[in-house]
């Protein structure tokens, strides 16, 4: 019977991920990384979010800050979930390692089905990625099963290599090519995750119009007072000249509601901006020959029903 010594394997991988982290960490900083990420997520729920809106992010002149800013909803419960699961998985593979001598039938068993497991994950994600198989869920699944799947064959091929120690004489695997091939391992699982994560930042910037829809009172209102007529059009604005002939402004404008101020503009949307698809954004300069008031909407304004 073959022995087998978890402790030489366990310290292989230790060292092997070491090697890999250090060589990262000499190419680009932690930091560096993390905020990379940030800004990255953040840009693709911006776009997600203003685009559904009508309005391209390149016109916002966000800064890395707002984009690192408005990352922070769409990672923080993808990655609370992913340290949780390192969190369970890191000491269950200590105890798995601990009693694998004793244990050889039962970890061939689970060698399959992870196998097994893994091939089906793959199978659907690429399948689902490819459009032939509709996956009926509101989430990042394809990338997801793949990265679940990647995930589960290789810790099969891991378990297998353990239990199956090497005869005496047999030639192992050059440490280079085990390098090699755990960094490409680890690397795809990273781009997978990236991607999943990203997928979330999609779904987090759609959810976050249709609450805006559901709700127009998440939006601040807006009043303008101009010194002449701006024609600014769309369901719900009222224009009211004012009487004073005197008085700096002349017009005043109601039914509007602040989206954004960026890029020294106002990005504002009608009232009514939910009830048509054919509502417009406005934007307009934050110049001091315009007044505006903003003010917290508590009811829903009177809009005809959603066409």
């Amino acid at each position: 019977m073959k022995k087998f010594d978890s402790r030489d394997n366990s310290a292989d991988v230790g060292q092997d991920v070491s090697g890999l982290w250090g060589l990262l960490a000499h190419v680009v900083t932690p930091t560096t990384i993390i905020a990379a990420l940030l800004v990255y997520f953040g840009s693709v729920r911006t776009n997600i979010t203003y685009s559904s809106l009508g309005v391209d992010q390149s016109v916002l002149g966000l800064s890395i800050q707002d984009y690192a800013l408005r990352s922070v909803g769409s990672t923080i419960e993808p990655l609370a979930m992913v340290l949780l699961a390192l969190l369970i998985a890191l000491p269950a593979h200590a105890l798995l390692v601990r009693h694998m001598a004793g244990h050889q039938a039962v970890i061939r068993w689970l060698v399959i089905e992870l196998g097994l497991f893994g091939f089906a994950a793959v199978l659907v994600g690429v399948l689902g990625m490819m459009g032939w198989v509709e996956l009926k869920v509101r989430a990042p699944v394809a990338p997801i099963c793949v990265a679940l799947g990647v995930l589960a064959l290789g810790y099969s091929a891991s378990l297998h290599m353990m239990i199956n120690a090497r005869p005496a004489g047999h030639t192992a695997e050059p440490a280079t090519v085990r390098a090699v091939r755990r960094a490409v391992f680890v690397a795809l699982l990273a781009l997978l995750l990236l991607w999943s994560v990203a997928g979330y930042a999609q779904l987090r910037g759609a959810a976050a119009v249709e609450q805006l829809r559901s709700d127009p009172t998440r939006l601040p209102g807006v009043v303008i007072y101009a010194p002449q007529r701006l024609y600014l059009e769309g369901l719900g604005i009222t224009e009211s000249p004012l009487p004073d002939a005197d008085a700096k402004f002349h017009y005043r404008y109601a039914g509007l509601r602040l989206l954004i101020r960026s890029n020294q503009r106002y990005f504002l949307l009608p009232a009514c901006w939910a009830t048509t698809p054919q509502a417009r954004a406005i934007a307009l300069p934050d110049d001091p020959s315009i007044r505006l008031e903003f003010f917290r909407v508590t009811t829903h304004p009177a809009c005809p029903p959603a066409q």
